[in-house]
């Protein structure tokens, strides 16, 4: 199965490439001098070209305390890039997988959230995340959204890495 890959060069689509490649898959990584993912003539062609059964979006804008700075900035990667890139995968017919994170929650809950709590992000990054979400679940019939936290790895800087520092 071949699948394309963004922000290899990030921890995120690093690993994911390096486990699919273990597991017999075929993964195309690409990173923004291979495709501007808010670029929708660029998605097209590289997607096309890449001829993937389905795509894995790890880029993703991942400062959360610099969004509050850079609101637009953030936006423009974590949601108008998702819709750009669900725009391609409905054209050409391929599964979306799309990382988000837990991040489109408030964190009040008690216990363990699950797929059908609502989503109540306060801040930029988690409304940029959940803005992401809701391009995804609008323009697709075939997607998966996985929520994460806490993504580290030996690839890129991360929480442990700078407890470890």
């Amino acid at each position: 199965m071949k699948v394309l890959v963004t922000g290899v060069k990030g921890q995120l689509g690093h690993d994911v490439v390096n486990e699919m490649e273990k597991r017999g898959l075929t993964p195309i990584g690409v990173d923004l001098a291979e495709m501007d993912i808010t670029d929708k003539e660029a998605c097209d062609r590289v997607i096309t070209e890449a001829n993937v059964e389905a795509v894995i979006h790890c880029a993703a804008y991942t400062a959360v305390d610099k969004a509050e700075e850079e609101v637009e900035t953030c936006y423009q990667i974590n949601a108008e890039a998702v819709k750009v890139i669900s725009e391609c995968a409905k054209e050409l017919d391929v599964k979306l997988i799309y990382i988000s994170t837990d991040y489109v929650f408030d964190g009040t809950k008690e216990g363990e959230y699950v797929e059908t709590d609502l989503p109540n992000p306060i801040n930029v990054y988690g409304a940029s995340k959940l803005k992401g979400e809701q391009y995804v679940q609008t323009l697709l019939e075939k997607y998966y959204i996985v929520r994460i936290s806490w993504v580290f790895g030996v690839n890129g800087n991360n929480f442990i890495k700078t407890m470890r520092r």
